[in-house]
């Protein structure tokens, strides 16, 4: 595995580390958090060679921030 090469990469990272440990939690399925974890890698991927996504790969960007906005949402 590549090195992070940049504090955004890094600060991307810790973002989906706590919002997988507060969904976990919170009670969310393992299951679940591994789906998410899965989708959250294959867009990250997909984003730096996008020659490497297989075209029957269907799959949807998940986007942390409002993802981590909805669980901080549930938890007040």
């Amino acid at each position: 595995m590549a090195e992070p090469n940049s504090s955004a990469t890094i600060r991307a990272l810790a973002d989906l580390a706590e919002l997988s440990a507060t969904q976990l939690e919170e009670g969310r399925s393992v299951d679940d958090v591994i789906e998410i974890l899965r989708k959250a890698a294959k867009s990250v991927r997909s984003a730096l060679d996008p020659k490497t996504e297989a075209p029957e790969e269907d799959f949807t960007p998940v986007d942390l921030k409002e993802e981590l906005e909805k669980v901080e949402d549930l938890s007040a």
